[in-house]
């Protein structure tokens, strides 16, 4: 009896939903899409270096970091026009792990007294200007450019011997912030009018005062209009990028950093 009463349930959602559709164009100016990011994959390669001298640890390997996580996400745009929005994320990926291994950081050699705490933070924002070129009610086709920022923060902390010597600090790390300018490619298909697939990718690749190297992060979603304003979705996004910056006192920073995962979400539409 249960088990009918909820294909009943169902069964008239989308008949609402099929409904309103058929009725009057669906919403378009306002989309909010809260869920998670199920991180299947990292790989970190980093290096500091001083005067040359240092030598290029995967962190992941090295300090046992967590590959897999779960984390919250928000995504988004606002379409102040037809063919004119703005796009917005924001998730922070938080590793944690252990090492009594010994290893160099940047000209220091690290020898652990036991067993050190390890980490390896990543918050990233996105804001995206999209100029859509082509647009109808079945197919957009769009350019964007923006800002794809973020912020890295990757260490230890415990007790330590540098270069033989016991530290006075006991806790060592080093903190990135990038604002990476993206010029990117949106493509939209509306497969029905309540369900639709959308792929989007940006690249960067510059040299600015402290700041060079390059990123790609694609991502592709398929959307479930359920009602009017409601919706659920299902996705995949990846960012491949290589960085390099001066920290100052000759000394620099290395990350080549990979991270890839499936996305679930709920989306409110207005």
């Amino acid at each position: 009896m249960k088990k009918y009463v909820l294909n009943w349930l169902f069964l008239l959602l989308m008949t609402f939903g099929v409904t309103l559709q058929a009725e009057e164009p669906l919403p378009d100016n306002f989309q909010i899409r809260l869920g998670g990011y199920f991180v299947s994959a990292q790989n970190t390669d980093f290096k500091v270096s001083q005067n040359g001298v240092g030598a290029i640890i995967n962190l992941h390997d090295l300090f046992d970091l967590e590959t897999t996580v779960n984390v919250f996400r928000l995504d988004g745009y606002y379409r102040f026009t037809p063919k004119h929005s703005v796009e917005f994320s924001w998730y922070s990926i938080n590793s944690k792990g252990h090492t009594g291994e010994d290893f160099q950081w940047a000209d220091e050699n690290i020898t652990a007294n036991g067993t050190l705490d390890t980490f390896f933070n990543t918050d990233i924002y996105k804001v995206n200007y999209v100029y859509s070129f082509y647009h109808n009610e079945e197919v957009e086709l769009g350019l964007s450019a923006g800002l794809h920022i973020m912020k890295l923060d990757t260490g230890f902390n415990g007790s330590y011997n540098v270069n033989g010597s016991a530290s006075d600090a006991a806790r060592e790390e080093v903190v990135i912030t990038a604002p990476l300018p993206v010029v990117g490619f949106r493509v939209g298909y509306n497969i029905l009018p309540s369900l639709s697939v959308k792929y989007s990718v940006d690249y960067f690749f510059i040299t600015y005062q402290e700041i060079k190297g390059g990123l790609v992060d694609s991502m592709l979603t398929l959307d479930w209009r359920i009602t009017r304003n409601f919706g659920m979705g299902v996705g995949y996004n990846s960012t491949r990028m290589r960085l390099v910056k001066d920290l100052g006192g000759d000394r620099e920073a290395l990350v080549n950093y990979d991270v890839s995962g499936a996305l679930v979400y709920a989306a409110l539409t207005f």
